[in-house]
């Protein structure tokens, strides 16, 4: 499809928004700046998104917005609420030609984007520069080896949030091992490194105390001395990171690390899925670059896009 008939399709949609008043002026520029970028890749990466020679407007499907939001800068580092937007734009252009009987369906109108999945992301960032940042936190007082005994959780073990917040103890066995304890009366037993014993040695005899004063006190408290929840837990972590001067990481980030170093520990793709609690081996990329783009490609070579 010519560049030209693109863009003059996309006017007439941002003139028939306008006149019909369906969103504000700044909403249809919005949308007008949304479509330019997306079938601006479509152009530009047509071959990558196996579209015929003489594409057209039904060539186009979910999967190649998803690839756009993936490999477009500008999307790719905004949060959640931003892909939306563009989902948003596109559906209502999608809805626009099929009123008009220019294709037959809309691609879009249900489909809704993860808030979960996402691709893994590969940090460069050496473990023991992080590192030097988590020494940074004060462990002689108890938010402050609380803090850290978090971010040991997401970084070293990659547990969720969800996990954290539900344990009910963590226990100390032989060799450093830890045998945690959760609420639904699971238990799961992890390697640990002589550091992290210490760490949570130290948080225990402050939680101790503490429950000498209050008898029905959880694992996790909060500053004011609630019971920390799983968006309580991922606020902290966020906010001590940004202390500490790793303001760029977040709670997704260093649990990304975690799944970044068990695939290079020679982990399977199932376990892999797991941790990261991804059901669709589709949306999990491998962290070994080209080991990925040969996979991509022999996959899109076997299962080409149906027409």
């Amino acid at each position: 499809m010519e560049e030209k008939f693109i863009y003059h399709t996309i006017k007439t949609f941002s003139d028939y928004l306008q006149a019909e008043k369906i969103f504000s002026e700044s909403t249809t520029v919005l949308y007008t700046t949304i479509l330019e970028r997306f079938f601006k890749y479509c152009c530009e990466h047509q071959f990558e998104l196996f579209l015929p020679d003489n594409w057209h407007w039904n060539d186009i499907r979910v999967r190649d917005l998803e690839a756009f939001l993936i490999s477009n800068k500008d999307v790719k580092s905004k949060n959640h609420d931003t892909c939306v937007t563009y989902l948003s734009g596109i559906r209502s252009f999608y809805k626009y030609l099929q009123e008009k009987g220019i294709v037959e369906m809309n691609p879009y109108q249900h489909f809704v984007l993860s808030r979960h999945h996402h691709e893994m992301i590969l940090i460069e960032d050496p473990e023991g520069a992080i590192r030097e940042h988590f020494n940074k936190i004060k462990t002689d007082e108890f938010l402050g080896a609380r803090n850290r005994l978090l971010l040991e959780l997401v970084f070293g073990h990659g547990l969720t949030a969800k996990q954290i917040a539900s344990m009910s103890n963590i226990q100390i066995n032989q060799n450093y091992n830890i045998l945690i304890d959760f609420q639904d009366n699971q238990n799961i037993e992890y390697p640990a490194s002589r550091e992290f014993c210490e760490l949570l040695n130290n948080y225990l005899k402050f939680l101790e105390a503490l429950m000498d004063k209050n008898e029905f006190l959880n694992f996790w408290i909060d500053d004011r001395g609630n019971p920390m929840k799983p968006m309580t837990i991922s606020r902290q972590v966020n906010k001590t990171l940004k202390i500490i001067g790793l303001g760029e990481m977040n709670f997704r980030l260093i649990r990304e690390w975690s799944s970044q170093k068990f695939a290079e520990a020679g982990a399977d793709i199932r376990s892999i899925q797991n941790m990261r609690k991804v059901k669709g081996i589709r949306r999990l990329k491998s962290l070994y670059k080209n080991d990925f783009l040969d996979l991509q490609r022999r996959f899109n070579g076997n299962h080409c896009r149906n027409k």
